[in-house]
């Protein structure tokens, strides 16, 4: 009976595996900023598309930081995050006493006729106070007891007036010199979303990190790593082949390193690496790509079976032609699927995919 349990792969979102490879120095220097208040890093965004990585290293980030003497608030962007927020402080504050009695409860949500407003009552206190009073009057406690506070926020957009309710009082915290920081992950898209809000503009000064592929060669000797922990071993070409497979794509890494470690074979072959890559395909594919060709449009989609007939790369004159379009037409849906983060340019005027095996992927959705 295979032995999950001890596979070192865990392709789970927004699980952090064990084999965790090519986040560190970014992971290092947000919590290296934590000894400094001016430190950029203390506001980093993380923007990248489906499976790179993005919520492992929040959990990561979350996972590293001493609890005694941080208060860690890790909550994702939705509806009723405030609250989320605010419960936060006293999920940290168990054992722990940093929080007076007063803040045992807090309740009292409404959404005002004419937009978001947040009412809030503390036991003892019968008025009801904005979410950034709140926060504040709980900083004032930490920060008495010299407990610093990081936010971690994941999916950011700005489809919820309660995220910039947040990130405004946020922008007050640094200002009124709280020992505050926030780490942000979302896609691509929703992140630019963000930053071109007018009453967010702030957030553009951001340490922003726009996350790419590991590199092969570091997947290469991470995988060789794992398998000889277990005294197993690669044949031939076959681990620079496993390497080379994934493409660096984090969640790729993680899907064939899971298959391969699970079959149990003592060596690794290059035949057992392209079933293995076969069978973490379907998964990629149902997990990761559905979900990307879902939020196209069907511009989006004609653009992109267009680049199909090409190999590995496609020059944008030649989708032009095929679209039959003008080139600011094409320009324009160059441009939205750049920043959705589905083409990259590898090159003046030629694109590729950005996703690792999309134009397989497309080729067999197209029949």
């Amino acid at each position: 009976m295979k032995n999950y349990e001890d596979n070192p792969f865990n392709p789970q979102f927004g699980k952090r595996p064990e084999q965790f490879i090519g986040r560190e120095l970014l992971i290092n220097d947000f919590l290296q900023s934590l000894a400094t208040k001016n430190d950029p890093n203390r506001t980093t965004i993380i923007t990248g598309i489906r499976g790179t990585g993005k919520t492992a290293i929040l959990s990561d980030v979350h996972a590293s930081l001493d609890t005694d003497r941080f208060a860690v608030i890790d909550v994702t962007a939705q509806d009723g995050m405030l609250l989320e927020i605010l419960d936060g402080f006293i999920r940290n504050n168990k054992g722990k006493n940093w929080l007076g009695k007063r803040f045992d409860k807090m309740q009292g949500f409404s959404v005002g006729a004419l937009g978001f407003s947040l009412g809030l009552t503390k036991r003892d206190d019968t008025a009801v106070h904005s979410f950034r009073f709140m926060l504040s009057d709980l900083l004032d406690e930490l920060r008495a007891k010299d407990i610093k506070v990081v936010f971690l926020v994941d999916e950011v957009h700005n489809g919820t007036p309660e995220m910039r309710e947040f990130a405004v009082s946020y922008q007050h915290l640094v200002r009124e010199e709280y020992d505050v920081a926030l780490l942000m992950a979302g896609l691509p898209s929703s992140v630019n979303d963000v930053l071109n809000d007018q009453v967010l503009t702030f957030l553009r000064r951001a340490h922003r990190v726009e996350l790419e592929n590991i590199n092969v060669k570091a997947v290469e000797i991470a995988y060789e790593q794992a398998f000889a922990q277990v005294d197993r071993s690669f044949s031939g070409d076959s681990l620079r082949k496993a390497a080379a497979a994934t493409k660096g794509y984090p969640y790729l890494i993680q899907l064939l390193g899971f298959y391969l470690f699970t079959s149990e074979k003592q060596t690794v072959s290059s035949r057992l690496v392209q079933q293995s890559l076969e069978l973490a395909k379907i998964e990629l594919f149902k997990n990761v790509h559905d979900l990307l060709y879902r939020d196209l449009s069907a511009k989006d989609r004609e653009f992109l079976f267009a680049m199909t007939k090409d190999g590995a790369q496609s020059s944008f004159s030649s989708i032009k032609e095929r679209l039959g379009v003008s080139p600011g037409y094409a320009s324009k849906y160059r441009e939205r699927l750049l920043m959705a983060g589905m083409i990259k340019a590898v090159a003046h005027g030629t694109l590729a995919f950005a996703p690792p095996y999309m134009r397989e992927y497309l080729i067999a959705k197209e029949g």
